[in-house]
């Protein structure tokens, strides 16, 4: 049993998820975009059958502006925070992993060596 084309089976099914996900991420994203943009444009003209085009315009930029503040304030409160401490259990199934892992490659280390003697 080769080590190599475990791993490289491994990297390829993790690769292909993120790669989905990735993509999935950036379809939501571009009908975000999209949905945005023609609800900008429904109000626009429904602003401007009430109040005429500069004051739709500014309402809207307004509107914008506020979101734009309210996201860049809400990036600055949760700059501070520190990452959670990790819980004992926790230490302790990470450490089995690295054992388990420090296991694995010094029997492929000692099944490569040539020069056995028996």
């Amino acid at each position: 049993m080769r080590l190599n084309p475990i791993t490289r089976v491994a990297f390829q099914h993790l690769l292909a998820r993120m790669l989905r996900r990735v993509l999935l991420v950036i379809g939501v994203l571009v009908c975000a975009i999209v949905a945005l943009s023609q609800f900008t444009a429904a109000g626009s003209l429904a602003l401007e059958m009430e109040y005429g085009a500069l004051p739709a315009r500014l309402i809207i930029g307004t509107a914008y502006g506020i979101l734009g503040v309210a996201g860049a304030a809400a990036f600055w409160a949760m700059r501070g925070r520190a990452a959670p401490v990790a819980s004992a259990p926790a230490k302790k199934r990470e450490a089995h992993l690295v054992m388990l892992i420090e296991a694995v490659l010094l029997g492929y280390a000692l099944a490569r060596k040539t020069g056995r003697t028996s």
